[in-house]
């Protein structure tokens, strides 16, 4: 399933990776449906940097669509609630800090507790859930300090590459985070599929 991302922040909103799936490019129709997003926000009197939880998250370019049509449903001095009917109650607009849920491990191979570390998704074609060990061990031999990681579910296709959830250890910094990706993508047989927490996030329980 196509996923897309779309994060906002004090400049121009920007598509990012897909953080479960393939890679995405910005295309002409990325282009046009930003245009279009902002032009309704702006009608509706809503600034970008605002925006609760400081992006948006729908699964391809039909929800993307969907999503403008109900804006258009919407009059001018609509709130982000009206926007974002399901934001938790303690959500406010414009201030980060209360953009807190709590916090859940991605799986046995997270850490359990906070504080927790930055995670991303890789992903492969060429062999199956066998090289997540394979990956890692060439990870921690290039000096990265993996925590864990663990596959997500995959049909038994070989058409269908293997993903895994790859977990850094506390005090990686995102800057860290944007440096090993670049090294998965320039590693022969395994690609970037995208960032799932940059470890600088807020949780209710921190």
């Amino acid at each position: 399933m196509e996923i897309i991302y779309l994060v906002c922040g004090a400049r121009k909103p920007q598509l990012k990776r897909d953080p479960l799936g393939g890679r995405r490019s910005m295309k002409a129709s990325d282009d046009d449906f930003r245009v279009r997003l902002e032009s309704e926000f702006e009608r509706l009197g809503l600034r970008w940097e605002e925006m609760p939880g400081g992006g948006l998250m729908v699964s391809g370019s039909d929800a993307l669509d969907g999503f403008i049509a109900r804006l258009r449903t919407l009059r001018p001095g609509a709130t982000w609630r009206d926007v974002f009917p399901d934001i938790p109650a303690h959500w406010e607009p414009g201030r980060p800090e209360t953009w807190t849920a709590p916090y859940r491990p991605l799986g046995p191979y997270d850490y359990q507790d906070l504080p927790t570390g930055p995670a991303l998704t890789v992903r492969w074609r060429i062999g199956g859930p066998e090289r997540l060990e394979e990956f890692i061990g060439a990870a921690r031999s290039a000096g990265w300090r993996v925590y864990g990681a663990g596959l997500l579910p995959r049909a038994d296709v070989p058409e269908v590459p293997c993903h895994a959830i790859v977990v850094l250890e506390r005090g990686t910094t995102e800057d860290d985070l944007h440096v090993f990706g670049t090294w998965i993508d320039r590693h022969p047989d395994f690609a970037l599929a995208g960032f799932i927490r940059l470890g600088t996030e807020r949780y209710l329980d921190g």
